[in-house]
């Protein structure tokens, strides 16, 4: 099986608005739907589990409203690798053979297009996880601020891991797509995020 496991349960300070990140709305939007509409368009993805946590009480709620085909996983959203490993504990007590690929709740513009070509590569690897990377200068040209980058590339919030938790042998990708350096976590995020809005929905 291949789950999609859209994390949706951190805090969102960075981003300093009244509502939870998930819900923030893009052209009117919340950036959750749009993952999850791109997802579920997805030839290669079995199943969408969204990972909520008490730090994102009104996201869940929406979730429950959209009766859409997924299932909703509650985390502690203590941070990041504490959520990771909890999730996969979870699916390692089902299977140690199944794929899971995490995805961020700010990505509004990933595509279906890329997502089904990070799996294809993944399979084509032979390594058991992928992280996907974005170089620095698609950053530069947008304008947009990382946090962290390695080699000349940052980490794109979309990663591919086998259903055990251990420390896993990876492959990088490195995908020079503005797509997927627009991670909502400021306002300036969203506000070039607005300006590219065209570009991939219209």
């Amino acid at each position: 099986m291949i789950y999609a496991i859209l994390m949706a349960g951190g805090r969102g300070t960075r981003l300093e608005v009244p509502c939870e990140k998930p819900l923030f709305k893009l052209c009117n939007k919340p950036l959750i739907k749009y993952v999850i509409d791109n997802l579920n368009s997805s030839k290669l993805v079995d199943k969408i589990v969204i990972a909520v946590s008490p730090n994102t009480p009104e996201t869940t709620e929406y979730l429950k409203s959209l009766k859409g085909d997924f299932e909703i996983f509650d985390t502690s959203g203590k941070d990041y690798l504490t959520d990771l490993s909890f999730i996969l504990d979870y699916f390692e007590k089902q299977s140690s053979e199944d794929i899971l690929l995490f995805i961020n709740a700010d990505l509004p513009f990933i595509s279906t297009e890329t997502i089904d070509c990070v799996l294809k590569y993944y399979f084509k690897s032979g390594k058991d996880a992928l992280s996907t990377l974005v170089p620095v200068e698609i950053f530069k040209e947008l304008g947009l601020n990382y946090s962290y980058e390695f080699n000349g590339n940052v980490p794109s919030g979309l990663n591919v891991l086998r259903s055990v938790n251990i420390v896993q042998d990876e492959d990088q990708l490195i995908i020079p797509k503005k797509e997927l350096a627009l991670n909502i976590n400021t306002i300036l995020d969203s506000q070039v995020a607005e300006k590219l809005y065209s570009e991939y929905y219209l």
